[in-house]
């Protein structure tokens, strides 16, 4: 009998705080950023492994940024693929291919991140995946919240 209560009030007392949590995620604005001008340069590293079907997809989107191109670079860091992948990437002019020669690490994804910031010669480090596809305004609207809030870590 009390276990069943003890049950009870944990998930009460868990759903208040998930509501909780939920109500200030909502209450937070959305950033519209205003800033024009474009003085922040980006680095963009994709860890890339096995991704030849999703690799083109994403880079044809960053091709499209509304962010001036001479501000930002791409970096694609290849992570022992086995496919096509660094054929595609190198397909396109503005990106830099690196590949992972490491073997036997813990954590390839890690290793791959840490060398595309080796790499990386921006005021801005942006990582995405390789599965992702980012909308035109994606780095431009990066770039206006490190201006307009002097922000040091953004999150999204």
């Amino acid at each position: 009998m009390i276990l069943p209560l003890v049950i009870l009030v944990l998930f009460i007392a868990y759903s208040i705080l998930v509501f909780f949590y939920w109500s200030a995620w909502k209450s937070v604005p959305d950033f519209n950023g205003t800033n024009t001008t474009y003085s922040v340069t980006i680095s963009v590293i994709i860890p890339a492994r096995n991704e030849e079907k999703n690799i083109g997809l994403l880079l044809e989107a960053l091709k499209k940024q509304t962010y001036p191109a001479n501000f930002f670079e791409v970096i694609v860091v290849d992570d022992h693929s086995t496919d096509s992948t660094a054929r595609i990437t190198q397909g396109f002019s503005f990106v830099k291919l690196i590949r992972l020669e490491e073997d036997g690490i813990n954590s390839y994804k890690k290793k791959a991140i840490e060398k595309g910031i080796e790499a990386a010669s921006g005021e801005l480090i942006v990582t995405t995946d390789a599965d992702c596809i980012p909308p035109a305004n994606w780095l431009k609207t990066i770039a206006a919240c490190k201006e307009e809030n002097n922000a040091v870590f953004i999150a999204a």
